[in-house]
Protein backbone atom coordinates (compact mmCIF):
# COMPACT_ATOMS: atom_id res chain seq x y z
CA UNK A 1 0.00 0.00 0.00
CA UNK A 2 1.37 3.36 -1.02
CA UNK A 3 1.55 6.03 1.69
CA UNK A 4 -0.10 9.37 1.07
CA UNK A 5 1.77 12.65 1.08
CA UNK A 6 0.34 13.62 4.46
CA UNK A 7 1.40 10.26 5.91
CA UNK A 8 4.94 10.76 4.62
CA UNK A 9 5.05 14.31 5.96
CA UNK A 10 3.85 13.03 9.33
CA UNK A 11 6.62 10.41 9.28
CA UNK A 12 9.15 13.21 8.84
CA UNK A 13 7.44 15.33 11.47
CA UNK A 14 7.49 12.55 14.07
CA UNK A 15 11.14 11.71 13.42
CA UNK A 16 12.10 15.40 13.58
CA UNK A 17 10.18 15.88 16.83
CA UNK A 18 11.98 12.87 18.29
CA UNK A 19 15.34 14.30 17.25
CA UNK A 20 14.55 17.67 18.78
CA UNK A 21 13.44 15.98 22.01
CA UNK A 22 16.55 13.79 22.19
CA UNK A 23 18.96 16.72 21.94
CA UNK A 24 16.89 19.26 23.89
CA UNK A 25 18.54 18.49 27.21
CA UNK A 26 22.03 17.75 25.89
CA UNK A 27 24.82 20.29 25.80
CA UNK A 28 27.55 19.81 23.18
CA UNK A 29 29.68 17.70 25.50
CA UNK A 30 26.81 15.35 26.31
CA UNK A 31 25.84 15.15 22.64
CA UNK A 32 29.37 14.16 21.63
CA UNK A 33 29.49 11.57 24.42
CA UNK A 34 26.24 9.90 23.29
CA UNK A 35 27.71 6.84 21.64
CA UNK A 36 29.41 5.82 24.88
CA UNK A 37 27.43 7.61 27.57
CA UNK A 38 23.88 6.78 26.44
CA UNK A 39 23.65 3.99 23.88
CA UNK A 40 19.85 4.04 23.93
CA UNK A 41 19.64 7.74 23.10
CA UNK A 42 22.32 7.30 20.44
CA UNK A 43 20.42 4.45 18.81
CA UNK A 44 17.18 6.43 19.00
CA UNK A 45 18.94 9.36 17.33
CA UNK A 46 20.24 7.13 14.53
CA UNK A 47 16.83 5.51 14.05
CA UNK A 48 15.05 8.86 13.86
CA UNK A 49 17.60 10.16 11.34
CA UNK A 50 17.19 7.04 9.24
CA UNK A 51 13.38 7.25 9.28
CA UNK A 52 13.47 10.95 8.49
CA UNK A 53 15.84 10.48 5.57
CA UNK A 54 13.89 7.56 4.15
CA UNK A 55 10.64 9.56 4.26
CA UNK A 56 12.33 12.59 2.67
CA UNK A 57 13.34 10.41 -0.28
CA UNK A 58 9.68 9.75 -1.07
CA UNK A 59 8.53 13.37 -1.21
CA UNK A 60 7.40 14.65 -4.60
CA UNK A 61 9.56 17.26 -6.27
CA UNK A 62 6.84 19.93 -6.10
CA UNK A 63 7.02 19.79 -2.30
CA UNK A 64 10.80 20.01 -2.05
CA UNK A 65 10.92 22.82 -4.62
CA UNK A 66 8.63 24.95 -2.45
CA UNK A 67 11.20 25.00 0.37
CA UNK A 68 14.52 25.77 -1.25
CA UNK A 69 16.16 26.63 2.07
CA UNK A 70 15.97 22.96 3.14
CA UNK A 71 18.74 20.58 2.08
CA UNK A 72 16.41 17.77 1.05
CA UNK A 73 19.17 15.83 -0.73
CA UNK A 74 21.36 16.18 2.32
CA UNK A 75 18.69 14.69 4.58
CA UNK A 76 18.09 11.85 2.13
CA UNK A 77 21.83 11.22 1.95
CA UNK A 78 22.15 11.37 5.71
CA UNK A 79 19.86 8.35 5.91
CA UNK A 80 22.39 6.42 3.83
CA UNK A 81 25.28 7.58 5.99
CA UNK A 82 23.43 6.49 9.13
CA UNK A 83 22.34 3.18 7.62
CA UNK A 84 25.69 2.27 6.11
CA UNK A 85 28.11 4.10 8.39
CA UNK A 86 27.16 1.84 11.28
CA UNK A 87 29.56 2.90 14.04
CA UNK A 88 31.32 5.72 12.25
CA UNK A 89 29.00 8.71 12.70
CA UNK A 90 30.84 11.95 13.34
CA UNK A 91 29.09 13.68 16.22
CA UNK A 92 30.83 16.99 15.43
CA UNK A 93 29.18 17.03 11.98
CA UNK A 94 25.88 15.64 13.18
CA UNK A 95 25.31 18.16 15.97
CA UNK A 96 24.66 21.22 13.75
CA UNK A 97 22.36 19.18 11.52
CA UNK A 98 20.22 18.02 14.42
CA UNK A 99 20.31 21.32 16.32
CA UNK A 100 19.92 23.78 13.43
CA UNK A 101 18.71 22.10 10.27
CA UNK A 102 16.14 19.68 11.73
CA UNK A 103 14.08 22.50 13.32
CA UNK A 104 14.01 24.30 9.93
CA UNK A 105 12.95 21.07 8.25
CA UNK A 106 10.25 20.62 10.87
CA UNK A 107 8.91 24.12 10.16
CA UNK A 108 8.76 23.39 6.42
CA UNK A 109 6.97 20.09 7.03
CA UNK A 110 4.47 21.78 9.35
CA UNK A 111 3.79 24.40 6.67
CA UNK A 112 3.31 21.71 4.04
CA UNK A 113 0.97 19.75 6.29
CA UNK A 114 -1.20 22.87 6.59
CA UNK A 115 -1.31 23.06 2.80
CA UNK A 116 -2.45 19.45 2.49
CA UNK A 117 -5.25 19.71 5.08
Amino acid sequence: MRRSLSERLNDIREAALDLVAIVATLDDGAFHALPNADRIAYRALKNALSELGEAVKTLPREVTERYTDIDWRGFAGLRDVVAHGYFGLRQDLLSPVVREEVPRLLAAVEAELKRTD
